[in-house]
């Protein structure tokens, strides 16, 4: 059978999880530093120091390779915020995330790659976003329904400003967690934001 099963190559030796590690953290570092246009198999193998059939063996194409980059840059305070944590706690992970500068340029470089790699954004969108913003809305009604919104507020608007302002945070210059924290309260106020 061609192809890697089960943690071993075609050729019978036990697959290196080292090597998987270290091709993964080069293809984000590359990803990073030169954007998706620019990174090569070949340059992920040299940046990982492993031969370019041992990247081949794991991974097909490029764009495989970044997804799988993308999910292995995936930390806990990456993960979706939990449904129905309050407000406050909200900002203070969405602050924690934006305020990182590697953070902001993988995002950078995600957005960036819509037009030639749409299928990266897709699957990046669909594996991260989404259950973001689907965490962030729960979030958003559970505190309309506890009175912290003036009656009749609708939950996606408070979605919708949140998600916004993650956008337009990442597109201005490096911000810290504690800057970005306060306009995130700041915007939440005006729209009758009540802890």
């Amino acid at each position: 059978m061609a192809g890697v099963e089960r943690g071993v190559e075609r050729h019978g030796r036990p697959r290196d999880p080292g090597n998987d590690a270290a091709i993964l953290d080069a293809a984000l570092d590359l990803l990073i530093e030169r954007g998706a246009t620019g990174t090569s198999i070949e340059a992920v193998a040299r940046r990982a120091g492993v031969a370019k059939l041992t990247v081949y063996r794991r991974w097909r194409a490029k764009d495989d390779l970044l997804m799988a980059a993308l999910e292995h840059a995936r930390t806990p305070g990456a993960d979706a915020p939990p449904a129905g944590q309050s407000i406050d706690h909200l900002v203070e992970s969405i602050a924690a995330l934006l305020g990182d500068p590697r953070f902001r340029a993988l995002m950078a470089r995600v957005i960036g790659a819509s037009v030639d790699h749409p299928e990266l954004v897709t699957a990046y969108t669909r594996r991260h976003l989404r259950p973001r913003l689907d965490a962030l809305a729960e979030t958003a009604r559970q505190a309309v329904d506890a009175g912290h919104f003036p009656p009749g507020t609708d939950p996606a608007a408070v979605q919708d400003v949140l998600a916004g302002s993650i956008g337009s945070v990442l597109l201005e210059p490096e911000q810290d967690a504690a800057r970005i924290a306060a306009r995130l309260r700041l915007l939440l106020h005006h729209i009758g934001y009540r802890p």
